[in-house]
């Protein structure tokens, strides 16, 4: 009689096992099908602190317009924003391609949105083989994973010559003869300061806040230049603003634009992961003058 009771005990609780198993295999089964969202990544480096903190605030800010803008249309792949602060130093911009390397879900890299650092940054970026969206001009690129998204030297020279002569472009000092500026903000300023007759001309940077700052009655005495898009959606102005409170710059302009181009490639390339040939089908803002009535 016990030896029965016992088995007939076993049996139940070897069935209660089962039953137990197969309950959770069926989750398990049900957790295999629900998959998480994905999610990509686009760096960003720009200066967050120092005289240029104005410039990387307004980088940042339209760059995380864009992404929220997309992530709030239920767009897929989700898009995260990784950005780094290179305080307009040279030295640091060009070690801060390597940790965004590090990252496997960073799918295109933009910046910095300056000369002097996207000089010295650009080679650094190129040896990541992530695709690069450069917010400020630079001499050349140094790869076809580096698209200069702001210009070269060479664009700026074509620009200014019919007014100006045959100009050599400059990101550095010694200047030994005039030039167009398109260095950092501290030199130009000192220069129009002391030695204006060696800076007639100056690409993006003359639009600085700090420039305007550290010389306001020099900062609009030359003509300068600056990558304006011209494919901007129309609620663009207002949506920054309610944003941040200020209309955009030409830099947060051409930041939401640079967003908006990644954004489209990262989505068009398989596996979400664009190469050169995506990144070459990106147009190029035209390099406008800013304050043409100082060329008449």
């Amino acid at each position: 009689m016990t030896h029965h009771v016992i088995r007939r005990r076993r049996g139940i609780a070897f069935g209660a096992l089962l039953g137990a198993l197969l309950v959770l295999s069926a989750l398990l089964a049900g957790c295999k099908n629900v998959r998480s969202p994905e999610v990509v990544k686009i760096g960003l480096i720009a200066p967050f602190e120092g005289p240029s903190r104005p410039l990387g605030y307004d980088v940042l800010n339209a760059v995380k317009l864009r992404i929220n803008q997309r992530n709030e249309s239920n767009a897929t792949p989700k898009i995260e924003l990784v950005a780094l602060n290179d305080d307009s130093d040279p030295a640091l911009a060009a070690q801060l391609p390597e940790q965004l390397a590090q990252d496997p879900d960073i799918r295109v890299i933009l910046g910095p949105p300056q000369g002097h650092t996207a000089m010295a940054a650009a080679p650094k970026l190129a040896e990541t083989d992530i695709p690069v969206i450069l917010l400020a001009p630079v001499r050349s690129a140094p790869s076809d994973t580096v698209l200069a998204y702001a210009g070269l030297g060479g664009h700026y020279q074509k620009l200014f010559q019919p007014m100006l002569g045959v100009l050599p472009p400059a990101w550095s000092k010694p200047l030994r003869q005039p030039s167009i500026w398109l260095g950092d903000p501290l030199t130009l300023a000192e220069t129009l300061s002391e030695h204006p007759e060696l800076i007639p001309a100056a690409g993006p940077v003359a639009g600085e806040e700090a420039v305007q700052k550290w010389a306001p009655e020099l900062a609009w005495s030359i003509p300068w230049a600056a990558p304006i898009p011209n494919d901007l959606p129309d609620d663009f102005p207002a949506a920054y603003q309610a944003m941040t409170g200020a209309a955009p710059s030409y830099a947060a302009s051409l930041a939401y634009a640079a967003t908006d181009q990644a954004l489209r490639i990262i989505a068009a390339s398989p596996e979400h992961r664009p190469g050169p040939e995506q990144l070459h089908t990106i147009p190029t803002p035209t390099i406008t003058l800013i304050n043409v009535n100082l060329m008449q």
